[in-house]
């Protein structure tokens, strides 16, 4: 679903924005209204959420499976993009553009949750694998136990702080518990992913990724590692910010985004300052 479409106002090349689990394109909509007189936004529900969300690729393995179909709307556009995505959106932005760079004109990743490549690594690696594998399988057993609200208990307490469900409402523990088997199967795809680090160099556009620095270890971690291993990427640490920031704190995470597209767009190639004499 796209929730704006504004792309024959300007020349700029558009923002393609992938949301987080548990969420849709919605997310989305105070950037797009930031943005709407210089980029169109393109925010799509992701297989598995939102009204009329995307149809995964059963064809495809991995993260490939939604990266597939997100690369089919890319190609209608006609046009390299910005790429934008938040946590396992931002796993999948990293999936496209491994697929496909010629269709990344920039990356924006916020927190991407993509893990797979912490199981064969250090110590600090194994030990933030198997605690993602833990909350994972938690989600998976209170689903066959037919007790989803213990699985996304746990879940979303893990990415916005203990205490988080108990303050929801009704309704809206209902709305995210009907999302189960849409996160085990992003689960799924995140963990049978192959590519390494390694993988990452040949991804040549400029990239941004960010992390709130109140974000749980896990998440500051990969990003570090992914920011690393790209060639051309910035690292924002933000503070006071935490995993779904992007949601609940826009107004930090949205001018990073439109500072990092904006300079993309229009590489600065010199910059010349005036001489200025000292008082």
């Amino acid at each position: 679903m796209t929730i704006s479409s504004q792309p024959d106002v300007h020349g700029n090349a558009p923002i393609v924005a992938l949301h987080s689990p548990a969420s849709s394109s919605g997310q989305w909509r105070q950037l797009t209204a930031v943005l709407e007189d210089r980029f169109g936004v393109f925010a799509f529900d992701l297989p598995g959420y939102g009204r009329a969300p995307l149809t995964a690729d059963g064809s495809q393995d991995g993260a490939a499976c939604t990266a597939a179909p997100v690369i089919r709307e890319i190609e209608k556009l006609g046009r390299a993009v910005h790429l934008l995505g938040h946590s396992n959106g931002g796993g999948i932005a990293i999936k496209v553009a491994l697929m496909r760079p010629d269709l990344v004109k920039s990356l924006t990743i916020y927190e991407p949750a993509t893990f797979h490549f912490l199981k064969d690594g250090s110590s600090t690696d194994k030990r933030l694998f198997q605690q993602i594998a833990l909350i994972s399988a938690q989600i998976s057993h209170a689903a066959k136990e037919e007790d989803v609200a213990t699985g996304m208990r746990q879940f979303l307490d893990f990415w916005n702080g203990e205490g988080f469900w108990d303050q929801l409402p009704l309704d809206a523990r209902q709305r995210f518990s009907s999302m189960v088997t849409s996160i085990m199967a992003d689960f799924a795809h995140g963990f049978a992913e192959t590519w390494e680090l390694s993988d990452l160099a040949k991804l040549d556009m400029p990239t941004l990724v960010m992390t709130g620095l109140d974000s749980p270890e896990l998440s500051q971690h990969v990003a570090v590692k992914i920011a690393k291993a790209l060639p051309r990427a910035r690292m924002a640490l933000l503070p006071e910010l935490g995993h779904m920031a992007p949601i609940f704190q826009p107004e930090w995470v949205n001018p990073r985004i439109f500072e990092h597209v904006a300079s993309a767009e229009r590489p600065t190639k010199t910059c010349s300052w005036p001489n200025q004499a000292a008082a």
